[in-house]
């Protein structure tokens, strides 16, 4: 998303990405309905409505398997799909744009603007961490911070699920929790988040929960959580999970992604007119802006689900009380507030580029 803004903007901008595309990554496969406001922005809704998603209609929260709230959405729309198409094809549009990308591309180092990579060095006056909660550009940089501790493992995998329905299944169990939501007609996503010292392992969470599905094989991720990181200084900027990471169940890591990579984008154009220092402190308030509310409920459900016999005594008060579930879930889904503008000088809902700023 930063390289569509920049590029759009007439910023000659390299991305090097260490994977191959297409390819899939530990996620929960789901858009947020706060992502359809960026697509309409960058003139991109057309294009996403032609790649193969999945409308979601709910939301449905259980505890070892026993639905105890649903709750349906109400004129929001959640759609999942494949991280390798979606990222496959916001990469093509930035590609449409002018960004030049370098896949199969390992980052080693980074100092004073030069990036030491698998295949060569390169030179950047701006350097965009969108890589992850292990980020190196961040820990290069000096952006990291202390991790602490962090008690549970991520697990996806892709399961043949024909008889799942239309809702995101949300089961707490006493090991950790799972999220579920079908991506096509067949197939659904799962993310299994357990904590590290328990002997359970994923396929025996399937077979107790969800025996009549089939999969092939386990990813996993680590840290689930962890301090934000400083967002920049004035040289690395960190978007996505490299700035911070949100617990998966909330289902806003892809929206954080697009929303943190544009904003951080803008406020690198407007440094000819501002300065670093306004951009910079500008990025910094913005993100906490952006995650501010946010936080408190992530706050809270990461809260709730650390330890285990908490997450039973929530789960049964949240049994006797379902509209409070209702309640968090139309928050999560609700419209976000729009965190930045352009100057007006420039349209990038054109594909067109405009003429380039001046350094």
């Amino acid at each position: 998303m930063a390289a569509l803004v920049l590029s759009r903007a007439g910023k000659r901008v390299l991305v090097l990405e260490k994977a191959t595309f297409p390819r899939s990554k530990v996620c929960g496969y789901s858009l947020n309905p706060r992502c359809w406001p960026i697509w309409d922005k960058y003139g991109l809704t057309h294009g996403f409505d032609q790649l193969p998603h999945f409308d979601i209609a709910g939301f449905t929260l259980e505890k070892e398997g026993e639905p105890i709230v649903r709750h349906p959405f109400r004129g929001h729309k959640t759609r999942t799909i494949e991280r390798g198409v979606l990222d496959q094809w916001l990469a093509q549009e930035a590609q449409k744009s002018g960004a030049l990308y370098k896949f199969g591309v390992a980052v080693r180092n980074i100092s004073e603007g030069r990036v030491a990579t698998s295949s060569g060095d390169y030179q950047a006056p701006i350097i965009i961490g969108a890589d992850g909660r292990n980020s190196v550009v961040g820990r290069m940089s000096q952006l990291a911070r202390p991790p602490g501790p962090c008690g549970r493992v991520g697990w996806q995998a892709f399961v043949d699920m024909p008889s799942l329905g239309d809702h995101v299944h949300m089961n707490v169990f006493p090991e950790g929790y799972y999220g579920i939501n079908r991506i096509d007609q067949t197939r659904a996503n799962i993310t299994i988040v357990l904590f590290s010292d328990t002997k359970v392992r994923p396929d025996e969470i399937m077979r107790r929960y969800l025996p009549e599905a089939s999969y092939k094989s386990w990813k996993s991720v680590h840290p689930i959580s962890r301090r934000p990181w400083n967002v920049t200084d004035g040289h690395a900027w960190l978007v996505g999970d490299a700035a911070r990471i949100l617990e998966p169940l909330t289902g806003e890591g892809i929206y954080s992604a697009l929303a943190t990579g544009e904003m951080a984008a803008l406020n690198i154009l407007s440094i000819p007119r501002v300065g670093t220092e306004a951009a910079t402190n500008n990025y910094r308030r913005q993100h906490r802006q952006l995650y501010g509310s946010r936080t408190g409920i992530n706050s809270m459900v990461r809260w709730a689900l650390e330890y285990s016999a908490r997450s039973t005594r929530i789960m049964n008060m949240l049994s006797l009380c379902p509209a409070l579930v209702g309640l968090m879930v139309e928050w999560v889904q609700s419209p976000a507030a729009p965190h930045s503008t352009l100057p007006k000088t420039f349209d990038l809902t054109q594909e067109s580029t405009p003429p380039l700023l001046q350094a």
